[in-house]
């Protein structure tokens, strides 16, 4: 009985070790997001094969990760959207600084 039980905690053990370590990369920042200061402005994450893809009012963007946040390449230029754990929201470049949004639930 005592090694049965030993077992099935071992067992236990090593499933929650492999599922937590099979999350895929970059999975936080899939959703629909808005943002904070105007709702009118928002845009949707999804998964494009082993890319990203972002979804858009005025179209789609491919977006790439890369050192911990997703890469959105432009035609003249790119940007870093940045995923803030604590606040489960996410940072990107504005005019006058950061936009934050969160996300839609």
């Amino acid at each position: 009985m005592k090694s049965m039980l030993l077992r099935s905690i071992t067992i236990s053990l090593f499933c929650v070790v492999f599922v937590s370590g099979c999350r895929s990369t970059g999975s936080q920042f899939l959703g629909k997001w808005v943002n904070k200061a105007n709702p009118t402005d928002s845009f949707q994450v999804v998964r494009n094969g082993n890319e990203f893809l972002i979804i858009s009012p005025s179209g789609k963007t491919g977006a790439t990760y890369k050192d911990g946040a997703l890469e959105v390449k432009g035609l003249l230029m790119s940007a870093d959207l940045t995923y803030v754990k604590q606040t489960d929201t996410l940072l990107a470049p504005g005019f006058f600084g950061n936009v934050e949004y969160k996300r839609l639930k």
